[in-house]
């Protein structure tokens, strides 16, 4: 099946997650909307209404609650407006893109964990522009040190919050450039990465992701893809060809190992040495073997019972509503942020 048509069908079981997503961008601009007409019309000696607000966004936000979290204590002057103004162009920005900001292909011979990366800080600065909009809100906010969150907000500074608010991305890589290992730094709070891979590929990419409270699986059938909706928590899934090991490690149930290819790894893939692979497929083999087992060779573990890696904690949901971001954004980790 072509990258497009898999990457597609990716996009529509994640639609979930997706959506919530973009509605966070949607609302939260409108938000900032109706503060700038709040400013205009307090400048002008009136007040503002739910007909300030628009037909859009006065169909999701009640008019007095809108007014009691987000109209102005005092007045503004017209550098407020202008940075108001600046978050909502990143937000209509992204808003712009549809499901392209979801969407990341790594060139051949490119850094998976860097475009992972990329991606992720440029959808993170509706994170940002949420900030700068509380922050001027606040008179705390200074552009030398803020201003930056309106270009990159790298994956790394976001808050706890923001992480389970995480959206999804779908990812297209040639399989000699799966080397994944990396991606662990992203694999927490409620993000999503699927991995289509292009050609030949590793046997084992995913094992050194296996974590108890994680979702990890290697699966050649794009069936996988129907139970993405469900998810809750981080997880990284692969669709890989058939000749790769096939597993999935749920927080719930643990490691279950399906098919371990019958001959280890011969050659280079790409950027991955032949004793990398192994080393994956060794990994693999030792988390599927029962704890009590002595070590076996990859090739011997088709016949072994999978053993539980553990239970993961509790996730809480994911807040969506604007309002929430709005007014509960976290702004302690300001100084790593800004960095």
């Amino acid at each position: 099946m072509p990258s497009d048509e898999l990457s597609r069908k990716a996009l529509e079981a994640l639609a979930t997650k997706t959506g919530r997503f973009r509605t966070a961008i949607t609302l939260t601009a409108d938000q900032l909307r109706g503060r700038i007409a709040e400013h205009n019309a307090a400048t002008r000696g009136g007040n503002a209404s739910a007909a300030v607000l628009g037909q859009f966004a006065a169909a999701r936000i009640d008019a007095a609650r809108f007014s009691q979290i987000l109209a102005p204590q005092k007045p503004h002057d017209a550098a407020w407006t202008a940075v108001v103004e600046r978050a909502l162009a990143v937000l209509d920005d992204l808003a712009s893109r549809g499901d392209a900001i979801f969407q990341v292909k790594v060139e051949r011979g490119g850094d998976l964990v860097a475009a992972v990366d990329r991606a992720l800080a440029t959808v993170g600065r509706a994170f940002g522009a949420a900030r700068i909009a509380n922050l001027v809100d606040s008179s705390r906010y200074r552009p030398e040190e803020h201003d930056a969150l309106l270009n990159t907000f790298p994956f790394r500074s976001w808050s706890r919050d923001e992480r389970r608010m995480a959206p999804p991305l779908v990812i297209e890589v040639a399989g000699g450039d799966l080397a994944a290992s990396g991606l662990a730094a992203y694999l927490d709070g409620n993000e999503v990465l699927v991995l289509l891979a292009e050609g030949q590929a590793p046997a084992a990419p995913l094992a050194r992701l296996i974590s108890p409270g994680v979702y990890v699986a290697q699966t050649d059938s794009e069936e996988t893809l129907a139970g993405l909706a469900e998810l809750a928590g981080p997880a990284v899934i692969a669709i890989l060809p058939s000749e790769s090991a096939r597993f999935t490690q749920t927080p719930a149930g643990g490691l279950e190992v399906t098919h371990f290819p019958a001959q280890e790894p011969r050659r280079a893939l790409g950027s991955l040495s032949v004793f990398q692979q192994q080393q994956d497929l060794r990994v693999l083999a030792a988390l599927a073997a029962p704890a009590s087992a002595a070590p076996v060779e990859a090739s011997a573990v088709a016949a072994q019972s999978p053993a539980p890696v553990g239970e993961a904690a509790a996730v809480d949901p994911v807040g969506t509503l604007a309002a929430w971001l709005l007014a509960r954004v976290d702004l302690s980790d300001l100084e790593t942020a800004a960095t």
